[in-house]
């Protein structure tokens, strides 16, 4: 009697700590397909298209920044670059119909061409993103943007679309459908003689899996 006693309350138990470990931390990984078209100098450079990936982890420790990762490239005939970014946010409100993240981050620009110079270095920005639920739908809309504007750097990440919901029970996969665009006017950046002047902007659609 005594050891069922013990094999139902730990049953019990099962759900709250279910609930608990869910309160305790999250996670999302998002891909997308971006068509991107390229401008360099305000000049048409062709396009392409590539995979971007997200990734973060949230908890709910107060002061604790969350923290964001993120990966993007470009491929045009003038340039070609690797984006990377590291952020770290927190989250200002977070309920089943309005979501908004604000923090700042660190991009580390690798593997980069200019018209037969290389480069590589990093730029800081800030960072907001908001999700924005339709009532009595699984849809929202989203828009998220990082970027800086001081001396001779400008940058510019931003990228807004609807997100539809898909509850799996453990974790949520959420189609998108988007809009992004990606600036730079980088002057004297590491050893670059010219500007780099340039943007990457499209469409994109992908999946992001929220745990």
């Amino acid at each position: 009697m005594i050891m069922k006693n013990k094999l139902l309350s730990l049953l019990l138990a099962l759900p709250v700590f279910s609930a608990n470990a869910d309160m305790l931390l999250g996670a999302d990984i998002e891909v997308n397909a971006w068509n991107q078209d390229y401008e360099f100098n305000d000049q048409g450079s062709g396009d392409d298209v590539n995979y971007t990936l997200e990734a973060s982890i949230e908890h709910p420790i107060p002061l604790i920044p969350n923290i964001k990762y993120a990966h993007s490239s470009a491929d045009a005939n003038n340039f070609k670059y690797t984006k990377q970014d590291l952020t770290l946010y927190y989250e200002l409100l977070d309920n089943d119909l309005v979501s908004l993240d604000i923090g700042a981050g660190l991009t580390y620009l690798s593997k980069g061409e200019l018209n037969n110079q290389t480069f590589e270095g990093y730029v800081p920005y800030l960072y907001a993103a908001t999700e924005i639920g339709i009532p009595g739908t699984p849809l929202f809309i989203f828009g998220k943007g990082s970027g800086i504007s001081y001396s001779d750097y400008d940058m510019l990440d931003a990228s807004a679309g609807l997100q539809y919901e898909i509850g799996m029970g453990l974790f949520d996969v959420e189609l998108q459908i988007g809009y992004r665009i990606q600036t730079f006017n980088l002057k004297s950046f590491d050893n670059l003689t010219t500007t780099l002047d340039t943007e990457t902007s499209g469409y994109y659609a992908g999946v992001n899996v929220d745990f």
